[in-house]
């Protein structure tokens, strides 16, 4: 019990300890300064990672994810990540035993919208800061919380990347001028692939089409420098937008 109380109270201010406690969903929240890093690392439990507000830059699984406030990133147990803060973040977190019962859902990398019954129960569970012994109510919380996510939307940003070396190539040269008005014969001659090979497998690998793809990319971008303050005019002018305008009528169509 004195174990136990110890724990939950170094785990107030570390999520490593967090990890550490008996239940089966513990929960973390913390507000994290414009430009944190949490470097390469991964966790014995499944996390899900709540953007309460301000935008997180995540890699996982080979994925870039852009993970505005209202919505999370879902990280099996064991898997590499690294999440960069875009501007002030809230964030609230979730680390699930994945002994839980309905925790297999969380077995796949995923970002997923978080809707205001889901962010109520979150927070509820939060505020709880981890009781141990375990209350009726935390409990209940934690059994209400995984079916939600359950059945959580996925986001619709996420930003695979190829693995395919060719692919790879064309798509760090994008991330390097995202601008870029190249046709996508360009794009193909640089990979040293016909037109219909490249497109067709850049959508075998990714799940999206090559313009898709793109998009997504400026829409992280955007989403990132709209987080730090810059003037969305300029970004526009920098992604190959006409205007502010025409920017933002692409990223409401993903976001």
């Amino acid at each position: 019990m004195g174990q136990n109380a110890d724990i939950r109270r170094r785990g107030s201010s570390s999520s490593d300890a967090v990890q550490m406690l008996p239940h089966g969903v513990a929960s973390y929240a913390r507000i994290y300064p414009d430009g944190y890093v949490s470097a390469w690392h991964d966790h014995p439990r499944h996390q899900l990672v709540y953007a309460v507000a301000g935008l997180m830059m995540a890699e996982a699984g080979g994925t870039t994810w852009a993970v505005p406030a209202g919505a999370g990133l879902i990280v099996p147990a064991g898997m590499l990540h690294e999440i960069r803060m875009a501007g002030e973040v809230q964030l609230q977190s979730l680390y699930i035993d994945p002994a839980e019962p309905g925790a297999e859902m969380m077995a796949e990398c995923r970002a997923v919208a978080i809707s205001a019954l889901l962010a109520r129960l979150i927070a509820a569970l939060c505020a709880m800061n981890n009781p141990w012994p375990l209350p009726p109510r935390a409990h209940h919380l934690s059994r209400l919380i995984l079916i939600e996510l359950g059945t959580a939307e996925k986001s619709t940003l996420a930003l695979p990347y190829p693995a395919d070396a060719r692919l790879r190539r064309v798509c760090d040269a994008l991330m390097d001028s995202p601008g870029s008005v190249q046709t996508i014969d360009h794009w193909a001659a640089l990979a040293g692939m016909s037109r219909r090979s490249f497109t067709r497998r850049f959508q075998q690998q990714t799940g999206l089409s090559f313009g898709g793809w793109r998009n997504r990319l400026r829409c992280q971008i955007a989403l990132r420098a709209a987080a730090r303050g810059e003037r969305m005019e300029q970004v526009a002018q920098r992604l190959g937008y006409a205007s502010r305008q025409s920017l933002q009528t692409m990223m409401r169509r993903l976001v």
